[in-house]
């Protein structure tokens, strides 16, 4: 189940970084403020999330 965990905040947080690294430059580029925006809420999103499991994962392991 630990292994499990990991994986998915590993996952989530390849997801956030190519959201807020690849997808943010390709609608600026664009001019799609408003996916921009999105990209950017939905990474942060991914990021806090994947940080969230892997603080748990420290704490409660």
């Amino acid at each position: 189940m630990v292994r499990l965990f990991a994986c998915t905040a590993a996952i989530i947080m390849f997801s956030a970084l190519l959201l807020l690294t690849v997808d943010r430059n390709i609608y600026q580029a664009c001019g799609r403020v408003r996916e921009k925006n999105y990209a950017s809420a939905l990474g942060w999103g991914y990021a806090a999330i994947s940080l969230l499991i892997i603080v748990f994962l420290i704490i409660f392991l």
